[in-house]
């Protein structure tokens, strides 16, 4: 397996991830826990899901995973998360705001049955949220230890660039990765992302 950094920082990562975004919707846990192991022998160390990913159960997964295997299997794992979708029906259940980003870390956290994870990104941008309110509320969960790195996914190149421009301007946590949304039939990325 290659390795290289993850984004801008100094975390060193396998080139491939694991995507659970099927665990515990078509891939059950049997299914999930073989696709880890063998994952995790072939070298991989970057595992990615978020809270909304089948409600949770992704994250619970992960959870048994990591907790019915040799506890040095955290140490060689980068477990990645995201929080931003909808998780209950209240109207503080879903987007960038302070209340909901850190309530829905803590339930990753609990759900992944860890004290941190390596890398925690926003899962897309929020209209009605000050990016200044999130950034904080990023750089917050860093100082408290529970997050190690933050990131984006699916922002567009304008929203990229302005919420880099405030981290620095706010001296926050900059974000080191982007996760977009690129396959054979999304392909907006290339429009003001990928050159």
């Amino acid at each position: 397996m290659d390795y290289r950094l993850l984004g801008r920082s100094g975390c060193s990562v396998s080139t491939f991830t694991l995507g659970t975004m099927t665990f515990g919707a078509e891939t059950d846990e049997e299914g999930s826990h073989a696709q880890l192991d063998a994952f995790v022998a072939a070298g991989g160390s970057l595992v990615d899901t978020a809270d909304v990913y089948s409600t949770g159960v992704s994250e619970q997964i992960i959870g048994r995973w990591l907790a019915s295997r040799p506890s040095d299997i955290r140490d060689s794992v980068v477990l990645a998360t995201k929080g931003r979708f909808p998780m209950g029906p209240g109207p503080n259940d879903a987007g960038l705001s302070r209340r909901h980003l850190l309530s829905a870390l803590d339930s990753s956290l609990r759900r992944l049955g860890v004290e941190y994870v390596d890398l925690y990104q926003v899962h897309a941008w929020d209209p009605l949220t000050p990016i200044e309110e999130t950034l904080r509320a990023l750089d917050d969960m860093v100082r408290a230890g529970k997050v190690r790195y933050v990131g984006l996914s699916n922002f567009t190149g304008w929203q990229v660039q302005k919420a880099v421009a405030v981290a620095r301007a706010q001296d926050l946590q900059l974000p080191v990765t982007l996760q977009p949304q690129y396959n054979m039939l999304v392909r907006e990325i290339e429009w003001e992302i990928v050159p």
